[in-house]
Protein backbone atom coordinates (compact mmCIF):
# COMPACT_ATOMS: atom_id res chain seq x y z
CA UNK A 1 0.00 0.00 0.00
CA UNK A 2 1.29 3.05 -1.17
CA UNK A 3 0.88 6.28 1.45
CA UNK A 4 2.30 9.07 -0.57
CA UNK A 5 4.18 9.76 -3.14
CA UNK A 6 6.45 13.53 -4.26
CA UNK A 7 6.05 14.55 -7.31
CA UNK A 8 7.42 17.82 -8.36
CA UNK A 9 5.98 21.14 -10.23
CA UNK A 10 6.44 24.55 -11.44
CA UNK A 11 3.36 25.69 -9.73
CA UNK A 12 2.78 22.86 -6.52
CA UNK A 13 0.31 24.67 -4.76
CA UNK A 14 -1.61 24.88 -8.33
CA UNK A 15 -0.67 20.87 -9.15
CA UNK A 16 -1.82 19.97 -5.74
CA UNK A 17 -5.11 21.56 -5.84
CA UNK A 18 -5.73 20.36 -8.92
CA UNK A 19 -5.53 16.75 -7.26
CA UNK A 20 -7.17 17.29 -4.40
CA UNK A 21 -10.01 18.50 -6.43
CA UNK A 22 -9.78 15.20 -8.66
CA UNK A 23 -10.22 13.42 -4.96
CA UNK A 24 -12.79 15.73 -3.47
CA UNK A 25 -9.98 16.09 -0.59
CA UNK A 26 -7.99 18.58 0.42
CA UNK A 27 -4.82 21.02 -0.25
CA UNK A 28 -2.39 21.89 2.37
CA UNK A 29 0.78 23.74 2.54
CA UNK A 30 3.87 21.00 2.86
CA UNK A 31 6.12 22.90 5.20
CA UNK A 32 8.77 20.29 5.42
CA UNK A 33 9.95 21.88 1.92
CA UNK A 34 9.60 25.67 1.45
CA UNK A 35 6.97 26.27 -1.53
CA UNK A 36 5.87 22.75 -1.19
CA UNK A 37 1.94 21.47 -0.77
CA UNK A 38 0.28 18.71 -0.55
CA UNK A 39 -2.72 17.02 -1.54
CA UNK A 40 -4.90 14.56 0.79
CA UNK A 41 -7.38 12.62 -0.17
CA UNK A 42 -9.41 12.01 2.94
CA UNK A 43 -9.79 8.55 2.80
CA UNK A 44 -9.59 7.31 5.81
CA UNK A 45 -6.06 5.97 4.65
CA UNK A 46 -3.72 8.47 4.58
CA UNK A 47 -3.26 8.87 0.85
CA UNK A 48 -1.38 12.43 -0.13
CA UNK A 49 0.64 13.33 -2.52
CA UNK A 50 3.49 15.97 -1.99
CA UNK A 51 4.15 18.62 -4.75
CA UNK A 52 7.72 19.93 -4.10
CA UNK A 53 9.08 22.87 -6.93
CA UNK A 54 10.59 20.94 -9.95
CA UNK A 55 14.34 22.43 -8.95
CA UNK A 56 13.87 20.42 -5.73
CA UNK A 57 15.69 17.08 -5.31
CA UNK A 58 15.60 14.89 -2.31
CA UNK A 59 19.24 13.66 -1.26
CA UNK A 60 19.83 10.89 1.42
CA UNK A 61 21.44 11.78 4.82
CA UNK A 62 24.91 11.20 5.89
CA UNK A 63 25.65 8.71 8.50
CA UNK A 64 23.60 7.14 10.83
CA UNK A 65 22.46 7.74 14.42
CA UNK A 66 23.57 5.13 17.03
CA UNK A 67 20.24 2.66 17.56
CA UNK A 68 21.33 1.42 21.26
CA UNK A 69 19.01 0.75 24.25
CA UNK A 70 18.32 4.12 24.72
CA UNK A 71 16.82 4.83 21.01
CA UNK A 72 13.16 5.75 20.90
CA UNK A 73 11.09 7.33 19.14
CA UNK A 74 12.24 10.78 21.19
CA UNK A 75 15.66 10.49 19.97
CA UNK A 76 16.70 13.32 17.61
CA UNK A 77 17.34 12.30 13.99
CA UNK A 78 17.51 15.11 11.85
CA UNK A 79 20.99 15.25 11.22
CA UNK A 80 20.75 12.06 9.66
CA UNK A 81 17.80 12.01 7.47
CA UNK A 82 16.87 12.78 3.89
CA UNK A 83 17.26 16.78 2.77
CA UNK A 84 15.37 18.58 0.46
CA UNK A 85 18.24 20.42 -1.72
CA UNK A 86 17.95 22.93 -4.38
CA UNK A 87 18.97 22.04 -7.96
CA UNK A 88 19.62 24.43 -10.52
CA UNK A 89 18.92 22.46 -13.48
CA UNK A 90 16.47 19.95 -14.00
CA UNK A 91 14.72 18.17 -16.62
CA UNK A 92 11.41 19.06 -17.77
CA UNK A 93 10.20 15.59 -17.72
CA UNK A 94 10.79 12.10 -15.75
CA UNK A 95 9.37 8.59 -15.88
CA UNK A 96 8.07 9.36 -12.47
CA UNK A 97 4.42 9.29 -12.44
CA UNK A 98 1.31 8.39 -10.65
CA UNK A 99 -1.92 6.67 -10.73
CA UNK A 100 -4.89 7.87 -8.62
CA UNK A 101 -8.77 7.08 -8.29
CA UNK A 102 -11.69 9.74 -8.84
CA UNK A 103 -15.02 9.26 -7.22
CA UNK A 104 -15.64 11.86 -10.85
CA UNK A 105 -16.56 11.04 -14.24
CA UNK A 106 -14.00 10.73 -17.15
CA UNK A 107 -15.92 14.46 -18.75
CA UNK A 108 -15.40 15.85 -15.16
CA UNK A 109 -11.86 14.86 -15.33
CA UNK A 110 -11.12 15.80 -18.79
CA UNK A 111 -13.21 19.31 -18.03
CA UNK A 112 -10.87 19.81 -15.29
CA UNK A 113 -7.67 19.29 -16.96
CA UNK A 114 -8.60 21.48 -19.69
CA UNK A 115 -9.32 24.26 -17.51
CA UNK A 116 -5.75 23.91 -16.79
CA UNK A 117 -5.12 24.05 -19.97
CA UNK A 118 -3.07 20.56 -19.46
CA UNK A 119 -3.34 17.44 -22.02
CA UNK A 120 -5.74 14.92 -21.39
CA UNK A 121 -7.11 12.11 -23.48
CA UNK A 122 -8.48 8.62 -22.27
CA UNK A 123 -6.25 5.44 -23.42
CA UNK A 124 -6.31 1.87 -23.61
CA UNK A 125 -3.94 0.39 -22.07
CA UNK A 126 -2.65 -3.40 -22.59
CA UNK A 127 -4.69 -3.93 -26.01
CA UNK A 128 -7.09 -2.75 -24.55
CA UNK A 129 -7.01 -4.21 -21.03
CA UNK A 130 -8.48 -1.02 -19.01
CA UNK A 131 -8.72 2.97 -19.74
CA UNK A 132 -7.86 5.60 -17.87
CA UNK A 133 -7.56 9.44 -18.64
CA UNK A 134 -3.93 10.47 -19.13
CA UNK A 135 -3.60 13.80 -17.23
CA UNK A 136 -0.60 16.15 -18.14
CA UNK A 137 -0.13 18.15 -15.23
CA UNK A 138 1.73 21.14 -16.70
CA UNK A 139 2.00 19.65 -19.66
CA UNK A 140 5.04 17.54 -18.52
CA UNK A 141 4.33 15.44 -15.54
CA UNK A 142 1.74 12.11 -16.57
CA UNK A 143 -0.90 11.36 -14.00
CA UNK A 144 -3.35 8.53 -14.75
CA UNK A 145 -6.79 9.18 -12.99
CA UNK A 146 -9.20 6.40 -13.42
CA UNK A 147 -12.91 7.32 -12.81
CA UNK A 148 -14.70 4.31 -10.42
CA UNK A 149 -15.23 2.29 -13.74
CA UNK A 150 -11.77 2.30 -14.59
CA UNK A 151 -10.36 1.03 -10.93
CA UNK A 152 -13.12 -1.75 -10.83
CA UNK A 153 -11.35 -3.09 -14.32
CA UNK A 154 -8.13 -2.44 -13.21
CA UNK A 155 -8.22 -4.24 -9.58
CA UNK A 156 -9.59 -7.42 -11.44
CA UNK A 157 -6.81 -7.70 -13.91
CA UNK A 158 -3.77 -6.34 -11.27
CA UNK A 159 -4.22 -9.71 -9.11
CA UNK A 160 -1.43 -11.75 -9.29
CA UNK A 161 -2.83 -14.98 -10.75
CA UNK A 162 -4.47 -12.71 -13.68
CA UNK A 163 -1.09 -11.28 -14.08
CA UNK A 164 1.08 -14.64 -14.06
CA UNK A 165 -1.74 -15.93 -16.54
CA UNK A 166 -1.27 -12.74 -18.90
CA UNK A 167 2.71 -13.60 -18.83
CA UNK A 168 2.27 -16.89 -19.66
CA UNK A 169 4.34 -17.87 -16.55
CA UNK A 170 4.18 -19.80 -13.00
CA UNK A 171 2.90 -17.27 -10.46
CA UNK A 172 6.47 -16.10 -8.62
CA UNK A 173 6.70 -17.07 -4.90
CA UNK A 174 6.25 -14.79 -2.35
CA UNK A 175 9.28 -13.06 -0.21
CA UNK A 176 9.26 -14.76 2.72
CA UNK A 177 10.88 -13.16 6.16
CA UNK A 178 12.98 -14.97 8.45
CA UNK A 179 15.21 -13.55 10.85
CA UNK A 180 14.82 -10.48 10.05
CA UNK A 181 15.90 -10.82 6.16
CA UNK A 182 14.15 -11.28 3.22
CA UNK A 183 14.38 -14.41 1.29
CA UNK A 184 12.93 -15.82 -1.88
CA UNK A 185 11.52 -18.47 -1.10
Amino acid sequence: MINHISISAHNPERVAGVLAELWNGYAFPFPVCPNSFMALADDGRGTMVEVTPINIELLPGENLPVEDETFNSQTPTEEYEAKFTERPNTSEYTATHLNINTPLSAEEVKAIARREGWRVLTCNRGEGLFQLLEVWAENRLMIEVMTPEMTARYIEIVQPQFLAEAMQMPLPPKPVIANNLTLIG
